[in-house]
This record gives C-alpha cells, sequence and structure tokens, in this order.
C-alpha cells in the first residue's frame, strides 16, 4: 500500500518543464534569392495563360451574335426614342 501511495503522490506532483532552449544563432548571410519576378510581368504571363483556356467562338458564331447585339440596340433605341417623345408631348400638353 505504500508503494500505492508513493505512485499517485509521484504521479499528483507537476513535472519540471524542460529547460528552455537557448537563443539560436543569427545565421550567416543567406545564399542569394532567386530574381524576384515582377509584378506586372507575372500579370500578363498569367493573363495569357487564362487566355489560352477560353473556348473562342467561331467566325460565323461571332457574327451571329453581333447581329443580335446590334438589333437588340437599334430596337431599344427606337422603343426608348418613341418613349421619350410620348413623355414630351404629355408633358407639353400639361405645363
Amino acid at each position: 500500500m505504500a508503494k500505492e501511495q508513493a505512485t499517485a503522490t509521484k504521479e499528483a506532483r507537476p513535472t519540471a518543464k524542460p529547460a528552455a532552449k537557448p537563443a539560436a544563432k543569427p545565421a550567416a548571410k543567406p545564399a542569394a534569392k532567386p530574381k524576384k519576378e515582377n509584378r506586372i510581368v507575372r500579370y500578363f504571363k498569367q493573363t495569357r495563360a487564362e487566355l489560352r483556356k477560353v473556348t473562342w467562338p467561331s467566325r460565323e458564331e461571332a457574327i451571329r451574335l453581333t447581329a443580335i447585339v446590334l438589333g437588340m440596340t437599334i430596337v431599344m433605341a427606337v422603343f426608348l426614342g418613341l418613349v421619350d417623345f410620348i413623355f414630351t408631348k404629355l408633358f407639353a400638353l400639361f405645363l
């Protein structure tokens, strides 16, 4: 029973912390670093890499889509022109 008490006492005691490691010596001059790439150059390289991943439309598809955009632009311009004309005439009647 005495061994059990001695063991329990040893377990209850806090253990000593290991000694702190001495401070590391300052390192000698580091080896020459590879030249850091310019941020602008890196930007253009990454942009070029991304543009290579793009699936570009065929010539026919580009022409067709351009025609759709131009057609819708003309339709909207006429519509908004008519709405503006109507509102101008309405305000002229009331003022």
